[in-house]
């Protein structure tokens, strides 16, 4: 599956089949952005999900001992008092066989989450010779107009032979539905 070097958190929650909550794990050299691609193990398979925000969280009865000065000199450089969680987003599943758009199973809490490397985000993305992206009307009222434009942008890099597909798609949404 993935290095355990490739992790940087776990799902410590799930709130149905599609929507699961990470806690970022301290040795994770670089944040997620909105829109990338994570995959999150489930029984033998990848539930391939887009990050659709952030939570951050510092306990309010570390910070209630601190100064407003204190606060903002000592909280910085504190790794053990502030997290980070991502809310993650299920999309589909990569396995051995395939893709399959949608997810059935959710992952278990604990399951490891990682950033998707390229070749498996072309996987997901290339079916039966083309490029698909059918989720996004699947999933449009869920994700919102502005994850959908983070995951525009990050199919642009990746793949580049769907930028014309993509060019009318950034146009739709940034103009709220209407071409």
């Amino acid at each position: 599956m993935v290095d355990d070097d490739a992790v940087f958190g776990e799902v410590v929650r799930v709130d149905g089949v599609n929507a699961y909550v990470v806690k970022a794990g301290f040795g994770s050299s670089r944040e997620s952005g909105i829109g990338e691609f994570v995959g999150v193990e489930c029984g033998g398979s990848v539930v391939v999900c887009v990050v659709t925000g952030v939570e951050r969280s510092i306990p309010e009865d570390v910070v209630s001992l601190l100064s407003f000065e204190m606060e903002s000199k000592y909280l910085p450089y504190s790794s053990d008092l502030g997290r980070s969680y991502y809310l993650v987003f299920g999309l589909g599943v990569l396995s051995r066989s395939g893709v399959r758009y949608g997810v059935r199973v959710a992952p278990q809490v604990r399951s490891r989450v990682w950033r998707l490397e390229d070749d498996a985000i072309r996987k997901f993305h290339l079916y039966d010779g083309g490029v698909s992206v059918s989720y996004f009307n699947r999933y449009r009222e869920a994700l919102g107009d502005d994850v959908l434009l983070a995951v525009v942008d990050e199919l642009w890099r990746v793949l580049p032979e769907a930028q014309k597909m993509l060019v009318p798609v950034r146009k739709y949404l940034r103009g709220g539905g209407a071409l």
